[in-house]
């Protein structure tokens, strides 16, 4: 369980369980959960990254509205008012799985 091995020591600051399953809900629409909490993928490896180690997915994971469950908008961008969060993580995500899917450094 990828829930376990994610010490608090290990990412930023927060809630990490928390934005981990946050994140899986909005990933699991393109990636097959068992991917996702599977460390040793590159799916498992980029869904890490974004809950542990990448700054912009973590302020907006942590930052979920409470009444409508939506994350918050990005600040910045290439369009006015910026994207919404889901679609930030998500291409953050891909960008990660990607990297790890092509890449023979570990983490």
């Amino acid at each position: 369980d990828m829930t376990a091995s994610l010490s608090d020591a290990d990412c930023l600051p927060g809630e990490v369980g928390v934005r981990f399953e946050l994140a899986k809900s909005i990933l699991s629409s393109i990636t097959l959960p068992a991917l996702l909490e599977d460390e040793s993928t590159p799916q498992g490896k980029a869904i890490r990254w974004i809950v542990c180690d990448d700054s912009i997915s973590v302020q907006l994971l942590e930052n979920q509205d409470p009444v409508s469950g939506n994350l918050p908008k990005q600040k910045h961008g290439f369009r006015l008012g910026g994207d919404a969060g889901e679609v930030q993580v998500t291409r953050r995500y891909i960008l990660a799985a990607f990297f790890h899917s092509t890449s023979q450094v570990s983490p």
